[in-house]
């Protein structure tokens, strides 16, 4: 999530019971560096259907680069 689409400065991740990872930048994110991201978050999250473990995307083009759909198969997400 990031409250100023033009200003990609962070990536944090919400879920009911509040932030269960975040990851702080200072220049924007390109596919790469969504991966390294993403591979952070996965670590805490758990397999389907326990808690934490449904994933939601925009359609934002580094979301939809080579390796997310894998990395979240291996976690079971």
């Amino acid at each position: 999530v990031n409250l100023l689409t033009t200003y990609r400065q962070n990536g944090w991740t919400l879920a009911v019971d509040g932030i269960i990872y975040s990851h702080i930048k200072l220049s924007g994110y390109n596919g790469d560096e969504f991966l390294l991201w993403l591979r952070g978050l996965l670590a805490v999250m758990n397999p389907y259907p326990g808690p934490h473990s449904v994933l939601i995307l925009d359609n934002c083009r580094i979301h939809h680069v080579e390796g997310v759909e894998e990395m979240c198969e291996t976690r079971y997400v």
